[in-house]
Order: structure tokens, then sequence, then C-alpha cells
């Protein structure tokens, strides 16, 4: 005889930006109380209503989490799928506005499905049909990064090109925990090398420091045209930190002749870092 896991009740929780009539908010912890308990560490969501909107689907759901702390989601991916499991929407959502969840608690939440987000045509989505919810993936991601500008980049920039830079860091999409990410945001090509600037980040929760950058430099065609490691000495850079660094490409080492620079992307090599 084996034990059954111990599973845990969710208490509802509503949003303080998100206006709830007392009537609705029957209703939603109505559906709560019908939900089947949680097995320790899972998150699950539950579809409540589904109403077609000006072509697309409006679709309002419970998500509840049975950790033992503190959950704030950033970045899930919502499938909608009929009874028979069959996809009708798919959409990646940022949930900032969702805010934290305290241990063992549920949400309920609105989420919207614009035309491109549907995978049927639209008169395949019927209004309040029965559908159910489920999670493609969720993860967390770092938006938020502050830009660290040393005394040479101060003094080489003018304001509005250190103004540039500020805005084109907060820009920049959000990166998983626990990446670095580069990003290039300046082209200067002369007879002898490619000078490139480039952003980094670091979405590790401690201060990294790099000695050597593997970076490869791909043309307008997608092809590789050089790759190399850059030794930078003791680069430092914090946690949810943007630092600038300028590199420089000899056109000594390129392995394809006549490059396309029309438009160029820069990698880096992770396993080598």
């Amino acid at each position: 005889m084996t034990n059954s896991p111990k599973t845990y009740k969710t208490e509802i929780d509503f949003s303080t930006d998100w206006e709830i009539p007392a009537a609705e908010k029957y209703i939603f912890q109505y559906f709560h109380q019908q939900l089947r308990n949680l097995e320790a560490n899972q998150l699950h969501i539950h579809g409540v209503k589904l109403y077609t909107v000006d072509l697309g689907v409006v679709v309002t759901a419970i998500i509840r989490h049975s950790l033992p702390k503190k959950l704030r989601l950033e970045q899930v991916v919502l499938v909608v799928k009929d009874k028979e499991g069959k996809e009708l929407a798919k959409k990646q959502f940022d949930m900032e506005l969702f805010g934290e969840l305290e241990a063992c608690t549920a949400r309920p939440w609105n989420f919207l499905f614009d035309p491109e987000d549907l995978l049927v045509p639209y008169d395949e989505i019927l209004n309040e049909m029965d559908f159910e919810m489920a999670f493609e993936y969720y993860e967390k991601v770092v938006k938020d990064f502050e830009l660290l500008l040393d005394d040479n980049w101060k003094n080489g920039l003018n304001e509005d090109q250190q103004g540039y830079v500020h805005s084109l860091v907060s820009s920049l999409e959000p990166i998983k925990e626990n990446e670095i990410s580069v990003v290039g945001f300046h082209f200067h090509e002369s007879d002898e090398a490619v000078n490139i600037y480039i952003i980094i980040r670091n979405a590790f929760s401690e201060t990294l420091t790099i000695e050597n950058l593997p970076i490869q430099l791909f043309d307008a065609a997608g092809d590789m045209v050089c790759k190399l490691g850059f030794p930078i000495g003791q680069f430092e850079i914090a946690s949810k930190q943007a630092r600038p660094i300028s590199l420089s490409f000899s056109k000594e080492v390129f392995m394809k002749e006549s490059p396309d620079f029309s438009s160029w992307k820069i990698e880096m090599i992770p396993q080598t870092l």
C-alpha cells in the first residue's frame, strides 16, 4: 500500500489592480471551491469563461500554485483548447500587472488573445463555449537592467548619445534568469577592421567577472564572417546591470570575402565563455 501524496487547498486572492464587483467575486470563489487540490510545488491554470470579441478572444481564468513561497510570474505562454484537445489560440503574456502571489494562493485574471494569436478560423470559436486552458511553459526573466557608463564612455558620448544608449537598454527584450546577453548597437567599418559597440547584460543574481568574450559576427546573408575570443581583462558586471564595450574585428581574420554589412548581427558563444 502506498501513501497518497499530500495535497494543498489554495486560498483565493484578488488583485488590487482589478476592481471586481462583489457578485463576480462570489462566482470566482464558487469556481475556485470546485477545483481539486494541488500536489506540492504545482502551478495550474483553470479556464472559467471564454468570450469572443472583435475577431479575438478574452479568457477569464484562475491561476493557482502550491509552492511554499511567494510566486511572481514574468512571462507565460498560454494555450486555449477545445474539449477534444484541439488548440484554438496561443499567446505569450507579460505578467507584470498580475503581481505577486502569496504561498498556496490563487488569483483570477483576464487574458486577451488577438486575431493573430488564433490557431483556427475565428468562426470556429463560439462565445462562451466549453474550453480548457494550459501553460505551454513559464519562465523567470529579467527585464529591468541598470546601465553603467564608466568615465571613458561618459567622456566619449555626448548627452544625446548617452540618452540613446539608456533608451536602448530599457527597450531590449527580457532575458532568462542566469543568462548573459550581448547586443550590438553601433557599427563602423574601416579599411582594416569592423568596430562594433556592444551592450552586455547580466541576468545572474551575482556579479560576474568576464575575462574572455567569444563573439561571432554575421553579415546580411546570415553567413558567419568572423569568430573571435576577445580578452577584455577583468570586466566586472553586476547583477541586473548593462555595460557597453567596444570590440574591433580585424579583416585579416575574416572567414568570408566581401561580406555584405547592409545588416549584421552578433552572437556570443556561451560554451566557451
